[in-house]
């Protein structure tokens, strides 16, 4: 069996050894099945002494090694760690098979230099997501645009060289221009404890409890979603809408919340990391609502149907090509919360929809799970 680099995630260390984020940790397990040796090549958080980590142990996943770089949390917080990537690079080259890179790390475009079995996979859009961020100016997005390019170029280059993979058609649509031939695959982190149907738990007027999940930051569209609450919940009086996540925007969000005077209604749980909980949150709700304006195949909208919800979204990433408007899902305008109020409202008198769209979308999510995602990528 061969072995495997992979840059693309970040770590926490505390006393107790390295923790990662609950999906990575999922990834991890099955990628695990696929190769004798397995290597992180990873920013590494160091926490205070007396800190344990609220992510989960890397250890629990096997024998896995971890070749640490300086932490950074951005990709421009990363270049003044350049040389350490490039010192890593050639280290390690030698020592493993294969690398796989996930796009857009930072300088992830180094592994093709020194590996000639790669694999670059695609899992987001930068670009887009300046682009469609409504809340930057003109000025911003052609700067942050600017600054990222030299990067994004040095990837097209080295995906010549390699196998390349896109989470979703969308992406792998974006590539032709480059004429580069990717495979798309539609990402998850399904496993059998995941899927759950209450055919009774449906939005109504008496009983409308909505849920989102996910960063809170302005391209999430999470603003939209309190604008579209505040409409519902005076058709509505006994709605609520629970907020999972967290970011740089949670204070913004929460003042928001409370200069409407919508805060008995919202509660705010900041981020879940553990599967079994964010399951219970999904199966104590009954509509999911995600506002995104970029994404690359968001993962949260098939969890939210494997647990038996009704989803409302906008058509973002991979969504329009893997599921239909009306049949498994609903779609909204994007930066649009009349439209969020409106699709909602529809839905909330009319179980009879309800249902054949929460069934439809659970039979569909049993399509994309865990297992089947990681054995298209490395088998």
């Amino acid at each position: 069996m061969k072995k495997l680099l992979i840059q693309g995630w970040s770590l926490e260390k505390d006393e107790e050894g390295y923790h990662i984020a609950a999906t990575h940790y999922i990834y991890i397990k099955e990628i695990v099945q696929y190769y004798s040796t397995v290597c992180l090549l990873a920013p590494v958080k160091q926490l205070p002494a007396g800190t344990k980590s609220a992510l989960t142990p890397l250890k629990n996943a096997g024998d896995i090694l971890v070749h640490e770089l300086p932490y950074s949390n951005s990709y421009i917080s990363a270049i003044k760690n350049f040389k350490a990537y490039v010192a890593a690079y050639k280290q390690l080259q030698h020592v493993y098979d294969r690398v796989y890179v996930r796009y857009p790390t930072p300088f992830g475009w180094l592994g093709i230099r020194y590996f000639k079995d790669a694999i670059i996979h695609f899992v987001g859009d930068p670009i887009d997501a300046a682009q469609t961020n409504p809340n930057f100016g003109k000025l911003k997005k052609a700067t942050l645009i600017s600054m990222f390019m030299p990067e994004h170029l040095m990837y097209m280059q080295a995906c010549k060289k390699a196998r390349v993979l896109t989470n979703g058609f969308h992406l792998q649509q974006k590539l032709k221009k480059y004429s580069i031939r990717a495979e798309a695959v539609i990402s998850s982190t399904l496993n059998d404890d995941d899927f759950y149907m209450d055919e009774g738990s449906l939005p109504s007027r008496d009983n409308l409890k909505i849920l989102y999940a996910g960063y809170l930051r302005k391209a999430k569209g999470v603003e939209v979603l309190i604008e579209a609450f505040a409409k519902l919940i005076k058709d509505f009086p006994t709605a609520t809408f629970t907020i999972v996540g967290s970011g740089e925007s949670e204070a913004e969000l929460k003042a928001k919340v409370s200069a409407m005077g919508i805060s008995q209604s919202i509660t705010f749980t900041g981020h879940v990391d553990k599967r079994e909980e964010l399951n219970q949150l999904f199966r104590t709700h009954n509509l999911f609502a995600f506002a995104s304006f970029s994404e690359g195949s968001p993962r949260v909208v098939l969890e939210a149907m494997a647990n038996g919800l009704n989803v409302v979204s906008t058509p973002v990433g991979s969504l329009p090509t893997v599921f239909k408007d009306g049949e498994n899902i609903v779609f909204a305008e994007a930066g649009n919360p009349d439209d969020f109020h409106q699709k909602i409202s529809t839905l909330v008198t009319d179980h009879e929809r309800c249902l054949q769209l929460k069934k439809s979308a659970f039979e569909k999510a049993k399509t994309y799970t865990t297992a089947q995602f990681i054995k298209n990528i490395f088998q």
